[in-house]
């Protein structure tokens, strides 16, 4: 998950971190597995039913929820729209776009004075998910995340889930919510 997130994201590393790591994980489950299997024989079967398989359960359920819980604030996204504020920048702190040339000219200049700090918008307009994200990135996201895995526990269906964060989806954008 970790590579496939990076090689999304336009990163050469995802493709050959994947390779590397899959492998090297391959290659030392299969000889962990073949030395264990010749020193244990015949009492792997006791071992299996015993703690060993719980142990490595237990291991295996740590991992995943350590990735879902580092790959939930990428993947999830929740975005609300309501302006909380409007407030007209000072002249001179934007970029005044009828003073930069035609072209590519106009295009260099313009991502200079961005580079400045100077705005790209006469106003500066803040929304809820600004306000949000100051106080903590992400929380929202992981919000739902959360709901949702509660709903799992609760035998909610996943389908009944995936349907639901859909119609709310939709009715929340109409409303100008999201």
């Amino acid at each position: 998950a970790l590579a496939a997130s990076l090689a999304m994201a336009g990163n050469i590393m995802g493709p050959i971190l994947y390779f590397v790591l899959w492998n090297a994980i391959r290659m030392a489950f299969l000889w962990y597995t073949q030395e264990f299997g010749y020193k244990a024989g015949s009492k792997i079967t006791e071992d299996l039913s015993g703690g060993l398989l719980q142990e490595v359960t237990k291991g295996a359920t740590i991992l995943g929820m350590f990735i879902l819980g580092s790959l939930v604030n990428r993947w999830v996204s929740v975005k609300f729209t309501p302006v909380v504020s409007n407030v007209q920048n000072q002249k001179g702190a934007y970029i005044d776009w009828s003073s930069i040339p035609k072209g590519t000219k106009g295009i260099q200049k313009a991502l200079e004075l961005q580079a400045q700090g100077l705005s790209l918008t006469k106003n500066k307009i803040t929304t809820l998910q600004d306000n949000l994200d100051s106080l903590i990135p992400g929380l929202m996201g992981l919000l739902l995340t959360l709901f949702c895995m509660w709903l799992l526990k609760k035998k909610v269906s996943p389908i009944v889930i995936i349907l639901g964060l859909f119609v709310v989806g939709v009715v929340f954008h109409v409303i100008g919510l999201m």
